[in-house]
């Protein structure tokens, strides 16, 4: 019994360390003014998706500077970090190449 406690403890921690170092990119669908409407970066063409909506200011990173909104186009990959678990603003956008 105490076998399986620590198995499914060890569980627990490995599915929480792999969970925490995903690194998911988006690709920008459609920019409206300060609204950006994201999809998943790897898109299956059969299939359909729940874009993110997902809002930037002046105070909004990208690429380690601010004021850098205008440097993002539809297609752009990117990933991002909402500002203090604040969901939808964004503190950073990092570009992906």
């Amino acid at each position: 019994m105490r076998r399986i406690i620590w198995l499914m403890l060890l569980s627990l921690v490995i599915v929480a360390i792999l969970t925490g170092c995903s690194d998911q990119s988006y690709v920008i669908e459609e920019r409206n003014g300060n609204q950006l409407s994201l999809g998943p970066d790897e898109q299956n063409p059969e299939a359909s998706y729940a874009l993110i909506e997902v809002t930037v200011d002046d105070q909004t990173k990208v690429n380690g500077q601010t004021n850098q909104l205008s440097c993002l186009q539809k297609g752009d990959r990117i990933r991002f970090a909402y500002r203090n678990s604040k969901k939808p603003l964004v503190a950073t956008i990092e570009r992906v190449k």
